[in-house]
Formats: structure tokens, sequence, C-alpha cells
């Protein structure tokens, strides 16, 4: 395993090789320094120009590779290798069991560095995370000991996020880290998302709106191990999530920002308007960008209910679905039994709050399974059930799939479907013959 560093010599990458060596010492590992000779022009068809340039090249990677090595007292091994340099750079970085790549944001542009090419094309290619230095001397104050690293994770609580905020978790392996987890929400949808009722502002987040969102965020991120504080901030944006995680940046003055990358197929396409790409060519800090970790995906825990959202009509199909979610949820957890009415029904809520009260299993409070009721109203019972699953904050959605009259509005190819479709919960769907005991 060593830290892959790329240089093509120029003063920016000069600095990114520093910073490059410097965490070598600091986390044990040797740097592989590398340069890619690139066929450039006219020389790549005479054989004297190219094997005196190839020459002069590897001298200067030597050279280069010698002042680090006695600067830091690291074990440097200089590679010169011809072809495209983001393409070798990713590939000696897969080959050494690279734990990231260093680069520089910009370099000389005639050898095609700049920001755009090389250092962006490591961070669109790359299966490990890609360190693209700005401010060399503020991650070099952290890795002497002399300060915290201020690090804004940008997140969005999916997988790529995740990815991102272990790496920089893991920074703190190595010195203290103030971590600042900070999601761009759009006021309007978020509102719509938690079923808040109108006036929605759009420049600005309600304060219990705000409150949701840092508790869900908070609860997603989970304990983080090491040294330095942590903070989570919500801030309102619309359009460009880039522009605003740029802003934020500059607001919090951080030294590094870290985002998560998605890595699949026909990636060229998709890396025009990711926010990683944005980011890396708006942000005035250092960037950390990580691939998402397929492995991670394996090796993560079984997950546990500990809440569990059971939605009813009140249909036999839909009693199974309860049933069900008394079943899955932990002892000590709680299911919420949740109807979902149309507006302006003639039914009274404490009506409705009864009937849901006779559906609770007799063993229920044995098992230590507490219930609530929620009577919820909405013009269509699937945004109703996702908007209750995201207010309360549950592991899981039950409900049944087919009812036995065409009345039922849980009906697979309708409601449940739609469940499906909009829910950032497991959904479990329980069909009208399943094998629990009614």
């Amino acid at each position: 395993m060593s830290i892959v560093c790329g240089t093509d010599f120029s003063l920016n990458a000069q600095k990114a090789t520093e910073v490059a060596a410097a965490l070598a010492v600091r986390m044990g590992w040797p740097l592989a320094l590398v340069h890619v000779i690139e066929e450039l022009g006219v020389e790549a068809l005479l054989d004297t120009a190219r094997e005196a340039r190839d020459e002069s090249l590897r001298r200067r990677l030597d050279h280069e590779a010698r002042r680090l090595a006695d600067r830091y007292a690291v074990k440097v091994e200089p590679i010169a290798v011809p072809g495209v340099a983001h393409d070798k750079l990713v590939e000696l970085a897969r080959e050494r069991a690279a734990p990231f790549v260093v680069v520089a944001s910009l370099s000389s542009p005639e050898r095609c560095w700049a920001l755009g090419s090389v250092a962006e094309r490591v961070a669109q290619c790359s299966t490990v995370p890609v360190l693209v230095v700005r401010e060399a001397e503020r991650l070099l104050a952290w890795i002497r000991g002399e300060r915290a690293l201020r690090v804004m994770v940008g997140v969005d609580g999916g997988a790529t996020s995740r990815s991102a905020l272990d790496f920089a978790a893991s920074l703190r392996g190595f010195g203290p880290v103030d971590l600042i987890l900070t999601q761009i929400a759009w006021p309007v949808g978020e509102c719509s998302r938690y079923g808040m009722a109108p006036p929605v502002p759009v420049d600005r987040l309600r304060p219990e709106l705000e409150a949701l969102l840092v508790r869900d965020l908070t609860a997603w991120a989970g304990d983080i191990a090491g040294e330095g504080s942590f903070r989570v901030s919500v801030r309102p944006g619309l359009g460009r999530v880039d522009t605003h995680l740029d802003s934020a940046a500059r607001e919090e003055e951080v030294d590094l920002v870290v985002v998560g990358t998605e890595q699949r197929s026909m990636a060229a396409r998709f890396w025009q308007t990711s926010v990683a790409r944005g980011v890396l060519h708006a942000a005035s800090a250092n960037v950390a960008s990580v691939p998402r970790s397929l492995e991670k995906i394996v090796s993560e825990q079984v997950p546990a209910f500990r809440s569990v959202l059971a939605a009813t009509d009140f249909s036999e199909v839909s009693q199974r679905a309860v049933a069900t979610a008394y079943g899955l949820v932990q002892p000590g957890g709680v299911v919420h039994l949740t109807y979902v009415r149309a507006p302006h029904t003639r039914v009274d809520t404490d009506t409705l709050r009864n009937r849901l009260s006779e559906l609770i299993p007799p063993k229920a409070e044995e098992r230590g399974v507490r219930t609530e009721l929620e009577v919820v109203e909405d013009e269509v019972a699937s945004l109703g059930i996702c908007r209750s699953a995201a207010r309360l904050h549950v592991d899981a959605i039950c409900l049944g799939t087919l009812g036995r009259s065409g009345l039922s509005r849980l009906v697979l190819g309708s409601v449940a479907q739609d469940v499906l479709a909009r829910a950032e919960q497991v959904v479990v769907l329980v069909p009208a013959r399943s094998r629990l005991a009614a």
C-alpha cells in the first residue's frame, strides 16, 4: 500500500507533493511519485527527441523524489510511465492499493494538468478517494500537529454521502478533525416531504423543518469516533447544490471539502452534472472526492427495526400488515398505526383512533412494543404514508398489497406501488394470502 501522487513539476504540483509526502510520513505509508509522459506533438514521431525528453523528465522526477525523501524522511518511489495521465494514475492507485491519490488543482496547461483535465478526470474515474490540493499550507499545518483540520462534508444521506463521511471521519485517526456535515435543502420540497402545511418560505427553512432535517441527519451520521468537534448544518438552497456548498465552505472557512461520487457505467455522462464535479471547479478550499465503497454494501450490519409505520385502511389484508409490523419491530420499539384520511371526511379523528386501537395485538405490550396512533390528512394516501414516515423518522413501512374488495385503498398498483416509488425507508409488502395468522 502506498499513497499515489501525480506531478508535472509545476509550482502547484510541487505543493501537492509536499502534502503527499507529509501525509505518507504521518500515516506510515510509502509514497509513489508519478509522472506520466504523454506523447505530444511532433516529438512522438522523432525517436531521438523523444528519448532525450524522456530522460530529462526521469532525471527531474528522480531529483524531486530525493528532495522529498530527504526533507520528510519518507520512502519515495519515482515512477515515470508513458500514457494518458489520468488513466495511469488511476491504474497505479489500483495496483498499489492506494488509500488515496493526491493531485494538484491547477498545473501547467502545456501538460494538460489544468482542472477540467487530469485532476477532474482522476476524480471521475478513480475507485479510491482523490485529494485535490489547493491550499497546501492548511493541510500541512494539520499534519504537523499545529491545529485541527476543519472539514465540511457535503451530504444528502445516500450511499455516496456515507462514503464521504467515512473518509472524513477516518482522518481523525491521524489528528483532530472538526467535522461539519452540511446538507443543502430546498424548503418547498422538504416541507412537502414531511407533509408540512403552507405557507412555505422559499428562501429559508422554517424552524420546525430545520429541526427535523437536523434530527434525521444526526441520526444518519451516528457516532463519530476520534478527536474533534462535530456539527450538523442544514442550509436552504434552490438550484445548483455545488454552488451552495461552495458558499457554505467559504463562510465556514473550512480547510477541506469532502464530497461523494458515484462510480457507474456511462460515468462521463453522469459526471457532467454531478455535485462533485461542480465542487471541484468552484471550491476555494482543498477538495476530497470519495467514490462509493461497493464493498461496504456487503459488510454493513444487519439493520434493526426500532420503529415501523403500519399503514391500514381497516381491510383484512391491512390487518395482516399490522401484525407483520409488530413482528418486525424489536422489543422496546414502537409501531405507528397510521390511517390516512381524505380532507373534509365526515369521520372524526377520535372515532378513527378508537378503530386503530382495536388493531393492537394483545401481546404487543407483553413483548415491550409501544403503539402510537396516527391519523393524518392527505389528498393522496401514498403521500400521507411517506410524509408520516419521514416526519416520524421510522425505520420501515409495512402495508398490505391486495384487498379483497375493490374499495380498498391499499392495492398494489396504486398506493403500495406509489409508496415503493417514493419511500426512503424499507418497505415491507404483505400479500392477502400471507401465512400469518389473521
